[in-house]
């Protein structure tokens, strides 16, 4: 069964086996407002650490780099979102329609030190996710 866990910058992943779903959550989805632009810094096959800049997301209020929560290789990347007109679904649903890179993951046990989602919704309402 998958679990899904967060970074600390704000993106969530859900690993089933040596395989992670990464995107964005909702409290960083809500914060950056309106999309307007996503450009992906990564290709499928290239490998990344985690904590690697992964992409780039720019909205009406702000540019933000997006993270990689772990390391591996990019299995795939959503090209939905190269299209501007689609980050309106990501922005409406950031944790169910809106992945956007899955990775074949180097180290799996890294996943364990990723936030649970009470450990996150603790982090941001604490307000340390500003």
């Amino acid at each position: 069964m998958a679990e899904r866990r967060y970074s600390r910058t704000h993106e969530w992943c859900e690993v089933d086996g040596d395989v992670a779903t990464c995107g964005i959550t909702k409290h960083a989805a809500d914060e950056l407002g309106d999309l307007t632009f996503l450009d992906f810094r990564v290709a499928v096959g290239a490998s990344v650490k985690q904590g690697d800049v992964f992409g780039e997301i720019d909205s009406v209020k702000a540019t933000s780099e997006l993270f990689s929560p772990l390391s591996g290789t990019v299995e795939a990347i959503n090209e939905r979102f190269r299209d501007a007109d689609q980050l309106g679904a990501l922005s409406a649903a950031p944790e169910t329609d809106g992945w956007m890179i899955k990775l074949r993951l180097s180290a799996p046990a890294e996943a364990g030190k990723l936030l649970t989602r009470a450990d996150y919704e603790k982090f941001c309402a604490e307000g340390a996710g500003h």
